[in-house]
């Protein structure tokens, strides 16, 4: 299919300035630029990628003072002048479209489980082994006993509460799973579109906004928040085993419950899996790969939204003054990706950190 290029560039009046009798300036200068590429032809969902940005304020003025002084005339700054300018800013663990592919794929998939029992039934003798108290016993305060506690309550309470709390809303779960069997034996598959990651972040930019005639600098604060959202299409495998009503409810029980021995749960039961799921997301690709309801994944496809905004509050000398300056700059993409497994340099949160220490003091002699 033909791709299909498209763009507007919008221009402001750019004031003008003057000095040793020569004016420059006086014409049209930069505003903002919109452009849009797409494909063309049947279907939907195909590659997507629209910009837009757009550049207001900064007009700088200073009234004549002789011929060897630079007069401005509500003149746009030099800053200004250029679409480059102002540039999105990073955003730490912005997951690439691979990650963001495997982690809807994993969270929409019919077979995903919601309490997984075989898990927890694999991991019991790991959690006995947690809940035993060395040392001084139940009311030990030492150091060693406080990480021992925090590992009892990250892999054995906390799990445990939390599965007896998502047990109560079993029935409504089972419903809903049934909903969507029935979406994907139809004419269109079962298609769902999930929010997969939100970040932003900030920073002080420091740019001379003038330097012909009359020299200003000055920090501009600058932020970007970027929303990942995808869309997947599921499709049935063998409709014939899965159309009637009774067999759509009694495998979207054994989907809730996670009632199968495969990779998924091999994976969740080894030791040290969730260590490695905070460096990779191999426990996201084997959870897309479950196959409990008969499904598979036709296509995914990755839909980022980046924003961006800079601003400067203006200032004003002894003879001069600048108004403000804001900068809108944004992005929307839609991609074609895939599911496979990935490594990542990961930014530990507090918890995870908590974890590694316990581990660390549990396991120091």
């Amino acid at each position: 299919m033909p791709g299909r290029d498209r763009s507007n560039i919008y221009t402001t009046d750019e004031g003008s300035w003057e000095r040793f009798g020569t004016t420059f300036g006086g014409g049209q200068t930069f505003a903002g630029l919109s452009s849009c590429s797409d494909v063309v032809g049947p279907g939907d969902n195909a590659p997507l990628r629209v910009n837009h940005v757009e550049f207001s304020g900064g007009r700088i003025n200073r009234p004549y003072q002789g011929f060897f002084s630079a007069a401005f005339y509500d003149y746009v700054a030099d800053v200004l002048h250029n679409s480059a300018e102002f540039p999105h800013i990073g955003v730490s663990e912005d997951p690439s479209d691979v990650v963001a592919a495997t982690l809807a794929a994993a969270r929409t998939n019919p077979s995903r489980p919601y309490v997984d029992i075989p898990v927890n039934i694999l991991e019991l003798g790991e959690l006995s082994r947690l809940w035993q108290v060395e040392g001084r016993g139940l009311f030990d305060t030492s150091l060693r006993a406080n990480a021992q506690a925090n590992l009892r309550y990250q892999y054995g309470i906390r799990p445990l509460v939390g599965d007896l709390t998502r047990l109560l809303h079993f029935a409504d779960v089972v419903d809903r799973r049934v909903s969507e069997i029935q979406r994907l034996v139809s004419s269109h598959g079962l298609r769902r579109t999930i929010s997969v990651w939100r970040g932003s972040a900030t920073m002080v930019y420091p740019r001379t906004i003038q330097s012909d005639g009359l020299l200003i600098q000055g920090d501009f604060i600058g932020s970007t928040s970027i929303d990942i959202r995808a869309h997947c299409r599921w499709l049935p495998t063998d409709v014939p085993a899965i159309s009637a009503p009774a067999d759509m409810r009694r495998l979207a029980r054994r989907a809730v419950l996670g009632l199968t021995l495969d990779q998924s749960t091999l994976w969740e039961a080894m030791p040290w899996s969730w260590l490695a799921d905070w460096c990779s997301n191999i426990g996201d690709f084997f959870k897309a790969s479950r196959n409990i309801v008969p499904a598979v994944l036709s296509d995914v496809s990755v839909m980022r939204h980046t924003r961006t905004e800079y601003s400067y509050p203006g200032s004003s000398g002894s003879d001069w003054s600048i108004t403000p300056i804001s900068i809108k700059r944004e992005a929307k993409e839609r991609a074609t990706a895939f599911v496979a497994p990935t490594a990542q340099i990961p930014f530990l949160s507090g918890s995870q950190m908590g974890i590694l220490a316990s581990l660390a003091i549990t396991r120091s002699r």
